[in-house]
């Protein structure tokens, strides 16, 4: 029983810093590593939910503000994208003008 609590604990933990560390990548714009955390993301959390179950509904509270907050970084990273794409394709435009 002891070992299945602190199997549960460990678990939470994990989660919860992986969970943190994929929030902090995105908050600080580091696709890179965002991208090699969300890759094993989604087998751990399914891991951990099988072996864990409901055990984990005060840890998902928490992922999902993470989530939230991981969402609304990556939005405002595609409006920044397309805002300089949209730069560039009108300074081609120009240049492109420029040199007829």
């Amino acid at each position: 029983m002891r070992d299945r609590v602190a199997s549960l604990e460990k678990t939470k933990i994990k989660l919860l810093a992986h969970s943190k560390n994929m929030l902090n990548a995105a908050q600080s714009g580091d696709w890179e590593q965002f991208s090699a955390l969300d890759t094993i993301w989604l087998p751990m959390l399914q891991s951990a939910l099988e072996e864990h179950g409901h055990h984990l509904e005060n840890v998902v509270v928490q992922v999902l503000q993470d989530n939230q907050g991981i969402k609304s970084c990556i939005t405002h990273a595609q409006k920044h994208m397309a805002s300089e794409m949209q730069q560039n394709t009108h300074a081609t435009a120009s240049l492109k003008k420029y040199l007829k």
